[in-house]
């Protein structure tokens, strides 16, 4: 009987220690294992990526104390832009204008007072030069200022000899001169185009009455801007960038458009065989490829509209890799040969972290995307401190004081008072340097990723069967150069994502893991036995080499 008493008390104190550690177990989470580190090659100084960094010249760095943006402040902070692994600049318009923004020009031979001398420009030239930096200057052939001494003769007579440098057309008989084709570049009537001149002639227009168009039909026209260019091009300017590419002829798709583009292009080249020039096309992609065929470079505004719309709603994310790519087929079909100017915000748009609903996280990757996939990178001033601005009350708000430092910042500019980027909103740069968690430390990270792996400077792009793909959130592809291949992964939501590797290496037909490389947004990847798996906190990025 005690036996039996014994036995009975044995078998439920097991039950009772088997109840207790079943109550207590934690399920091995996904994920789980070994964390294995990030091993990132030291960049040797190369610039393989081929990044560029828009100044607006009046808001980066105040170099003589008077609160304007000038060539010696931009010659001070070459050294920041070298080791960001910068190798061009591109400068909004230098030369003289009466506005601020500087994009009706009234010279197309000197320099803006306010931002300097020609020597200061010269100097400029000489050290970007010696840390091996591109320098390409805005140029603004579409239109002049109206104060242009050009137009300020058109306007004055109708006997002038630049009178037919400019549209003009009697204000009573504009419809009839534009059918007869007595308006060499415009083919349909819109009042909003025409200006009166007061003199019974009314002039061209597509942007403003104080920025009447050229006539680019006219030879006279063509040799003066090619002389201009010229000119720049014996200073040392590496090239330019072309303000309103689509809208030199009224009609975007004018076959005169394109051959006037294609005629500067190849002029140029003759008098410098490497120069450099990128266009603006600012419409979607089956409107910009034609203009692969007169000009090199283009920049890609679909891309970055649908990063951002993906960024703002994650649900269908994952077709990010394929739109881009959709573009560049549309641009295969125009020519094999060209740069694709990739970017995020310029000067004409808001700022990408106000447009990201100003959540830093989304900010960071879209920065992550944009130096990870193919094309040429443009980096607008700023972006890499998350500054802040909003368009609808002004472009003024997009193109404010960069900000160098708290306290004491005699860099920064103080023409105009921010509404949307100051010491209370954004962190300045020198803060943000010591701060690895910041929207700079991302940017310093890829940019120097691109710069030393060739896949992500210029390798194929490939990104599987995206409708195999099970989350929507996760972006993913690969870059291969040669043997060198990367695989890169994003979260564009918001929650935590944990996935095992095993199923994306085989959907993206790669043989395996060979070195997870950087990450942005703490990302990690554990290693169980022989599985890999990645967690990507919301808005996180990784890099991962593969066999």
């Amino acid at each position: 009987m005690k036996l039996r008493i014994l036995t009975l008390m044995l078998i439920a104190l097991f039950l009772a220690s088997c109840s207790k550690k079943d109550d207590n177990v934690t399920p091995t989470p996904p994920g789980s294992g070994t964390e294995v580190g990030f091993m990132q090659r030291s960049w040797d100084g190369q610039k393989r990526g081929d990044v560029f960094y828009e100044i607006f010249v009046r808001s980066f760095a105040d170099g003589n104390g008077d609160g304007i943006g000038d060539f010696k402040g931009i010659t001070d902070k070459l050294d920041y832009l070298h080791s960001l692994g910068v190798s061009g600049i591109w400068l909004t318009p230098m030369n003289p204008s009466p506005s601020y923004h500087g994009y009706d020009v009234t010279d197309y031979k000197l320099t803006n007072p306010q931002f300097g001398t020609m020597a200061d420009f010269e100097a400029l030239l000489s050290k970007a030069k010696s840390l091996n930096i591109k320098v390409i200057i805005d140029f603004v052939i579409n239109h002049t200022s109206s104060q242009h001494p050009w137009f300020q003769s058109a306007k004055s007579s109708a006997t002038s000899p630049y009178r037919s440098w400019y549209l003009f057309a009697p204000t009573g008989s504009i419809q009839e001169w534009i059918s007869s084709g007595k308006v060499p570049t415009v083919t349909t009537y819109n009042s909003r185009e025409w200006y009166n001149n007061g003199d019974g002639y009314s002039y061209y227009n597509a942007f403003w009455d104080q920025m009447p168009d050229l006539n680019l039909a006219n030879p006279d026209v063509v040799n003066a801007i090619n002389d201009a260019a010229k000119f720049w091009l014996d200073k040392g300017v590496a090239g330019f960038r072309l303000d309103a590419v689509k809208h030199a002829w009224q009609d975007p798709n004018a076959t005169e458009g394109y051959a006037f583009w294609r005629n500067f292009y190849n002029a140029m080249k003759a008098y410098k065989p490497d120069v450099y020039m990128v266009g603006e096309v600012l419409d979607d992609a089956p409107v910009v490829a034609p203009y692969f065929t007169s000009i090199p470079a283009l920049f890609n505004f679909k891309a970055y509209w649908k990063l951002t719309e993906f960024l703002n709603n994650a649900t269908y994310a994952k077709w990010y890799p394929k739109d881009f790519q959709d573009v560049l087929n549309i641009y295969n079909s125009s020519s094999s040969s060209y740069t694709n100017a990739t970017k995020l915000s310029n000067h004409d748009e808001d700022r990408t972290l106000s447009t990201l609903g100003s959540i830093p996280g989304r900010a960071k990757v879209a920065a992550a995307v944009l130096l990870t996939m193919p094309g040429q990178p443009y980096l607008y001033y700023g972006e890499e401190i998350g500054m802040k601005g909003i368009k609808a009350t002004g472009d003024e708000n997009v193109r404010e004081p960069f900000l160098w430092t708290t306290g004491t910042d005699s860099y920064r500019t103080t023409w105009r008072t921010p509404s949307y980027s100051n010491n209370s909103t954004v962190t300045p740069l020198a803060q943000q340097k010591d701060d690895a968690a910041s929207i700079f430390a991302v940017y310093k990270k890829f940019l120097e990723l691109r710069n030393t792996y060739p896949a992500l400077a210029s390798g194929s792009l490939a990104y599987g069967d995206i409708n195999s793909q099970p989350d929507n959130e996760l972006v993913y592809y690969t870059r291969q150069k040669d043997s060198e291949k990367l695989m890169v992964m994003h979260n564009f939501g918001s929650s935590t994502k944990t996935v095992s590797l095993a199923p994306i290496v085989k959907a993206l037909n790669l043989s395996g893991v060979k070195q997870p490389v950087a990450e942005q947004g703490g990302a990690k990847v554990t290693l169980s036995g022989s599985t890999y798996t990645v967690t990507l906190p919301g808005y996180s990025s990784i890099v991962v080499e593969m066999n």
